[in-house]
């Protein structure tokens, strides 16, 4: 199975660089077994239904935690860009996530 690229946005990046050092292990690990497996068990990868990006796009999550997920939008077969850590709670009440920055090709 082919390396999967992940881009973090820059937003994800700097909450990331702020946060915890167990959300930052946490962080780490789910985006190590997403590069080497998306498919990975322990991801919990899961498509959203009716949940899309700002520019209408499909979104997945992975589990970071029991509370958090990391939305994710796919781009061709081999690139992932990870959006944003929400509650789980958070991608149930909303039908689009958005986020500050830009990413759309």
């Amino acid at each position: 199975m082919a390396e999967i690229e992940i881009n973090v946005l820059y937003s994800l990046e700097q909450e990331i660089r702020t946060s915890d050092t167990k959300t930052k292990k946490l962080f780490e690990k789910q985006k190590t077994f997403m590069g080497a497996n998306p498919h990975h068990p322990s991801l919990g990868r899961t498509k959203l239904v009716n949940v899309c990006d700002k520019y209408g796009n499909h979104l997945w999550e992975v589990r970071m935690d029991g509370k958090r997920r990391i939305v994710f939008v796919e781009r061709g077969t081999s690139t992932i860009i990870w959006l944003k850590i929400c509650s789980h709670d958070e991608i149930r009440r909303n039908s689009v996530i958005r986020v500050k920055d830009d990413y759309e090709n």
